[in-house]
């Protein structure tokens, strides 16, 4: 009996060994979900919060609603059910932070949102939609980077957001990189620059006094 034991243990042992490691692609791409959703989270609290919306972009807001939509039906069309699962879940703070910025969205931040959505359903009528995905992160990012360079008071921007970007740029590009897939590597660079840039302007800002307007 003792051997018939030690021989059922040898076999688990075994088992385990000859197992395969959990492939890398997958740990990237829970790792980066994670990271995804937590960047979104800071500023929608922050306006919540504060309610102070000066220097936060309505337009990137909007822009990034349509970009989660995009990226669940290119998630859905290639199967990658991490792709199209977390950006079901990014509907939720996008949304949010999209409808505390209502009362500051102007009509040409509502014509720009409608020239994005033009392009991407162009994009996937042309069979080129994971190529445009690629560039949504400078549409969803673009306003907010604009908007930081030509304000000087960025009070209601949650740095938060941009410190944990730089983590998400990274995560999602070396998934993308594993599976050899050019949207996410695009979204890497894009978001790591954006990032790099709002964070300097802030630490900029934050260090000289708010002009005042002449009397």
């Amino acid at each position: 009996m003792p051997n018939d034991r030690l021989t059922c243990v040898e076999a688990d042992i075994g088992r385990v060994v000859a197992s395969p490691a959990v492939p890398i692609d997958r740990i990237l791409a829970i790792v980066a979900s994670v990271v995804f959703l937590i960047r979104l989270l800071p500023q929608p609290m922050r306006l919540a919060r504060s309610r102070v919306t000066t220097g936060v972009s309505p337009s990137a807001a909007l822009n990034a609603v349509v970009s989660a939509v995009a990226w669940i039906t290119y998630g859905a069309l290639h199967r990658y059910p991490v792709v199209w699962g977390v950006s079901v879940l990014a509907l939720v703070p996008c949304t949010w932070q999209a409808l505390l910025l209502r009362r500051h969205v102007t009509k040409r931040d509502l014509v720009s949102v409608a020239g994005f959505v033009a392009v991407l359903l162009i994009a996937a009528a042309l069979g080129v939609l994971g190529l445009a995905l690629a560039g949504t992160v400078l549409v969803t990012t673009g306003p907010q980077v604009r908007r930081v360079l030509r304000e000087h008071d960025l009070s209601g921007i949650a740095p938060a957001t941009w410190w944990v970007a730089i983590v998400d740029a990274v995560t999602w590009g070396a998934y993308g990189w594993a599976i050899s897939d050019a949207a996410l590597i695009g979204y890497f660079v894009a978001l790591l620059a954006a990032a790099v840039i709002v964070l300097t302007r802030l630490a900029w800002t934050s260090r000289s006094p708010i002009p005042t307007p002449p009397a």
